[in-house]
């Protein structure tokens, strides 16, 4: 069985962990507020429900430009948190070991996310957003079809977090935003390596499928 390639010992990339903590973390002070009130600006004082409906109805990866106030933008992040557990849920049955112990075991840390998050919503006074009824992955006939969707849906939950933080006010909630997102850019790496390709493939991540 060919493992994945192997990595050059000069000149190290950064680890895809340390990437989002100076994407998220070290955001300057000036471009968050510039992004915030590009947010408000567009929002034109929709109530908390539109707000729910566009995050519900959003194409993956992407929160509406309109949507603003950090409850909002955290229930984005809850509306990926729940496609991942729905699509480690599903891919379960298709993973051998040692895949089967790793999905098994992000599963856990993304029902934490989910938890997490629900109660950040609820105490700023806010209604979390629940699962949709369903979520389309095709139809995986093979383990590695599972492992690529579910690097697609750790990147397009990546890209969601990716756009929130800087837009978040409270900077506590700003801190847990990134935390998750370390995760989550963790998970991917793993999935990554288990699809025999290289962690870090590009310095960005599109959420695109």
């Amino acid at each position: 069985m060919v493992g994945p390639p192997a990595r050059p010992t000069s000149s190290p990339l950064p680890s895809r962990r340390s990437f989002l903590r100076g994407a998220l973390v070290g955001v300057p002070a000036a471009a968050v507020a510039a992004s915030g009130a590009a947010a408000l600006a567009g929002c034109g004082g929709d109530p908390i429900d539109d707000d729910a409906e566009r995050l519900s109805s959003a194409p993956p990866g992407r929160i509406p430009v309109g949507v603003s106030g950090d409850a909002d933008l955290l229930n984005g992040a809850l509306a990926a948190e729940h496609l991942q557990v729905a699509a480690y849920t599903s891919g379960l049955p298709l993973l051998d070991p040692p895949a089967l112990l790793d999905a098994e075991r992000f599963l856990q840390q993304e029902r934490r996310h989910v938890e997490r998050l629900q109660q950040l919503i609820a105490g700023v006074g806010a209604t979390p957003v629940g699962a949709r009824p369903s979520y389309d992955f095709g139809l995986p006939g093979t383990a590695a079809d599972v492992l690529r969707i579910l690097h697609d849906v750790e990147q397009e939950t990546i890209a969601v977090y990716v756009q929130i933080v800087p837009r978040l006010a409270d900077p506590v909630l700003r801190a847990t935003a990134a935390s998750i997102a370390a995760v989550e850019a963790e998970h991917d790496a793993v999935l990554l390596q288990r699809l025999g390709r290289w962690p870090v493939p590009t310095a960005f991540v599109t959420g695109g499928r």
